[in-house]
């Protein structure tokens, strides 16, 4: 883990919004996606992890 702080100027970061649904696309499963809503489509996540800092994590079910 780091423990070293490095101070300086950036945007803050904006919220990411995922989704979770066992589904294939193309012959690769994924479970992670993000929701294009302009779009109606759905977009993988082929990474299958989260890393990071948590500061906020809500589960709603649809």
């Amino acid at each position: 883990m780091v423990t070293e702080i490095k101070l300086g100027l950036c945007n803050p970061p904006e919220p990411i919004y995922l989704y979770v649904k066992n589904a294939e696309l193309g012959g690769e499963s994924y479970l992670w996606y993000h929701y294009d809503i302009d779009r109606q489509k759905t977009i993988p996540v082929l990474q299958r992890a989260l890393t990071g800092y948590l500061c906020e994590l809500r589960l709603t079910a649809k």
